[in-house]
C-alpha cells in the first residue's frame, strides 16, 4: 500500500464510512472510494464489506489497523515536535533527572532559566542512574542530573553540590536531633530500595561496616514509594535528602545520618555538543540552585 492509500483507509476505518473520512480529510467523496478500491485491488483483498450503504471493517482490516494506528501515533508525534520547533524563540533544553530530584532541583533550575531567557524551552524526562549515560550519548537529553561521576571521554562532568542520605520516620526517634546515629537501623523494620543506584551502594557499605543489619521488610522501586510507606507506619527509610525534604515527606521526621559520607551531584553533558554556551548557561543555574 502507498501512503496515501493507508491514509484513506486510516480514516474509513476511524470514520466507519466514506462521507466521514472524506469530511476529516477535506477531499470529496469519489476520492475516497477511489483510492479505497485502488488499495483493495492492490493487496488482493477486501479491506470493508458493504451492507445496506454502510462499512463493515474485515478480520484483514482489523489486523491491518492495529500496525497502521503505531504508524500514525508516530506521525501525530512528528507533528507536534515540528510544531513546537517552529513556535520555538530561543533555544530548547532536554533535561534528563533523577526521580529524586524532579521535583525540586530540576524545576527550580527551569524557573530560574525561563527568567533569565523567556524563550528558552524545556523538556523534562526522569530516569534511572543507569539511564543518564545513555540518555546523553543516544542524544535523548542535552542535561542529565545524577549522583555520580561517569567515566566516559565523551561525556563532561561537572560536579555542582554534595548531597546527603536522611533517614526518615513517622515518629520521633530523638528529640531535636539534627543528626542520628546509624545504628537505629539494626534490626528494625526497613524499608529498602531495588536498584537504586549509587545511593543504595553508599549506604549498603556504611551499614557493612558498622555490622548494622536492618530487618528488611519492604523493597522499594522509588524513594517516592518508600516515603509513602514510611507515612503508613510500615517500617523506617534512608533516602536522599531532595526527596526527604520534598513536599511529600513535610510531615515526617528526619535526621542527617553522621556516619555515611556525602555523595556528589553532578551535571552531566556531551563535551561535543552543538550549544555549549547554552548548556553552560543552565549549569550555572543548576548550580546556583542548589549551592
Amino acid at each position: 500500500m502507498r501512503l496515501r492509500q493507508i491514509e484513506i483507509f486510516y480514516y474509513v476505518y476511524r470514520a466507519g464510512s466514506i462521507s466521514g473520512a472524506a469530511r476529516e480529510l477535506h477531499v470529496s467523496q469519489p476520492s475516497v472510494s477511489k483510492v479505497l478500491r485502488y488499495a483493495e485491488d492492490q493487496l488482493g483483498f477486501d479491506l470493508f464489506t458493504r451492507q445496506k450503504g454502510r462499512l463493515y471493517p474485515t478480520p484483514a482490516a482489523h489486523e491491518l489497523y492495529d500496525e497502521i494506528k503505531d504508524i500514525y501515533r508516530r506521525i501525530s508525534s512528528f507533528n507536534r515536535t515540528a510544531n513546537n520547533i517552529r513556535n520555538r524563540k530561543g533555544g530548547h533544553i532536554r533535561f534528563g533527572v533523577l526521580p529524586s530530584l524532579s521535583l525540586s532541583v530540576a524545576p527550580d533550575a527551569i524557573s530560574r532559566l525561563r527568567k533569565v531567557n523567556p524563550d528558552l524551552s524545556f523538556e523534562l524526562t526522569t530516569l534511572h542512574s543507569d539511564e543518564l549515560a545513555s540518555a546523553l550519548i543516544e542524544k535523548k537529553c542535552d542535561i542529565c542530573i545524577g549522583f555520580e561521576d561517569i567515566h566516559d571521554e565523551r561525556i563532561d562532568v561537572q560536579q555542582l553540590a554534595q548531597g546527603q542520605l536522611v533517614l526518615v520516620a513517622d515518629k520521633d526517634l530523638e528529640k531535636e536531633a539534627r543528626k542520628i546515629d546509624l545504628s537505629v537501623l539494626d534490626g528494625a523494620d526497613f524499608i529498602g530500595m531495588k536498584a537504586s543506584g549509587p545511593l543504595a551502594d553508599l549506604l549498603s557499605d556504611a551499614l557493612e561496616q558498622e555490622d548494622i543489619a536492618p530487618l528488611e521488610v519492604v523493597t522499594a522501586h522509588t524513594y517516592y514509594l518508600a516515603l509513602a510507606l514510611v507515612q503508613k507506619g510500615v517500617g523506617l527509610a534512608v533516602t536522599d535528602e531532595f526527596t526527604a525534604y520534598s513536599p511529600l515527606g513535610s510531615d515526617l521526621y528526619k535526621y542527617r545520618l553522621a556516619e555515611v559520607p556525602q555523595f556528589p551531584i553532578c551535571a552531566l553533558s556531551l563535551a561535543d555538543h552543538q550549544q555549549l554556551a547554552l548548556i553552560k548557561s543552565c549549569i550555572v543555574e543548576l548550580e546556583a540552585v542548589l549551592g
